[in-house]
């Protein structure tokens, strides 16, 4: 299963690298493929001091778990999307967050759903009718199913 991955995800994964998400991230390789805008690399370099503060690890560290992590998801270049993406992920995410555009834009040229836990833009989605987000639990169970299958 093919699943676009929200930079609150690997922000989360990062901070707690024993956690649930980055169990997940790190250990599904035989249920999902993972993937993101080549965007999220300017969002992690962009809060790269504040996950050094909040996590209180050096600078290499959080390099190193970034590295480990980005190993697992796919970067995808925003110029393969297609222009009536572009134009309704800005739509339905006018009134959320428009920082959030290039996730939306690609799980709708993918035509997969997108891992967040975002709980602004998950409201702000599920309002409009949309129904392909996934949470953290969601994707547990998904993996957790396949696996005792």
């Amino acid at each position: 299963m093919k699943i676009v991955v929200d930079t609150n995800i690997v922000f989360s994964a990062i901070l707690t690298p024993n956690g649930k998400i980055s169990d997940l991230l790190l250990n599904s390789d035989s249920r999902f493929k993972f993937y993101s805008p080549q965007s999220i690399l300017d969002e992690l370099e962009r809060h790269h001091n504040k996950l050094c503060a909040i996590s209180n690890l050096h600078s290499s560290e959080i390099n190193f778990l970034k590295r480990i992590i980005l190993k697992k998801i796919n970067i995808i270049d925003l110029d393969i999307i297609s222009s009536e993406n572009w134009k309704k992920a800005i739509e339905l995410t006018n009134n959320v967050d428009e920082f959030d555009a290039p996730f939306i834009a690609l799980s709708l040229e993918l035509d997969v759903p997108l891992w967040t836990g975002d709980k602004k833009l998950v409201t702000g989605l599920s309002s409009l009718g949309i129904d392909w987000i996934l949470n953290t639990n969601d994707v547990q169970i998904i993996r957790d199913e396949y696996t005792f299958d």
